[in-house]
């Protein structure tokens, strides 16, 4: 239930250590990489780049639990936060979901290569004789630590998403060095940013190779203490949902390479 006259429970968890910073936190590194992509793809365009986590199965899995949510696969809509090459949302787009779709990252050349993917697969589908598909995926720049989360809402402040999705952009984010204005790694101010932009009783639903699930629920589930700055009073996550990958055992203790959870945004009433 996505209302209650009972409070969010407060997450008085210590947050994980930090991780230290590395260039995969940087957007220089992207930059540069999907520079790479474009031109490969320029050279190739069955070429589309590399899909994170592929080793792990992430995109079909986290695709298959989505079925499992009780959504509407004919008006779900979806916000892809850190797109790259937007494999995710052309994914579940040829699992049939139909709903609006918009990818976003912060490096430009992610968006550029995002859209020129989109035309490659309109131009399959003409070619193959396939029916258009109703509404295209969209792609758009964003910086969602910088820029307001307002201005991804589609129908003002009614717009929120339905579903944002994460594969692998916190884990980014966690290994930039930048502080906040408070001096506080960026990587602290992700939650209540993704809290905005979901519709109450909405879905999160974040993937990672960085933090375990444990540390992923002291991140993100419940209401932070002290992270109430632009987020209503009584907002925020509880855990309703994992996804299941292949586990390995290491000295008696058993684990995943990547973790997935899903959160919805719960609102005191």
């Amino acid at each position: 239930m996505a209302f209650s006259n009972d409070p969010v429970p407060v997450n008085s968890d210590p947050q994980p250590l930090h991780l230290e910073p590395s260039e995969l936190g940087t957007k220089e590194y992207w930059d540069h990489l999907y520079t790479t992509e474009l031109s490969n793809h320029a050279s190739d365009p069955t070429d589309t780049g590399t899909n994170w986590f592929d080793d792990s199965n992430a995109q079909d899995k986290v695709i298959e639990y989505l079925s499992t949510l009780s959504l509407p696969q004919s008006m779900t809509s979806f916000l892809d936060l850190g797109t790259g090459n937007g494999a995710l949302l052309f994914g579940l787009r040829d699992d049939g979901w139909a709903g609006r779709m918009l990818g976003v990252d912060y490096s430009e050349r992610s968006v550029e290569f995002a859209r020129r993917i989109a035309v490659s697969r309109r131009m399959e589908r003409k070619e193959e004789g396939l029916e258009e598909e109703k509404e295209d995926v969209e792609f758009r720049w964003h910086d969602i630590l910088n820029t307001p989360p307002e201005q991804l809402f589609y129908n003002g402040t009614e717009g929120q998403w339905d579903v944002v999705l994460d594969k692998g952009t916190f884990d980014a984010i966690s290994l930039s060095a930048e502080t906040d204005a408070n001096g506080r790694r960026v990587s602290e101010g992700y939650r209540g940013q993704v809290l905005k932009l979901v519709r109450d009783g909405g879905i999160f639903l974040v993937t990672s190779c960085n933090w375990t699930e444990e540390e992923l629920g002291k991140w993100f589930e419940g209401v932070k203490e002290g992270d109430t700055e632009g987020v209503t009073e009584g907002v925020g996550f509880e855990k309703v949902g994992r996804v299941q990958y292949r586990s390995f055992s290491f000295g008696g203790v058993q684990g995943q390479t990547i973790s997935t959870l899903c959160f919805r945004k719960m609102v005191r009433r």
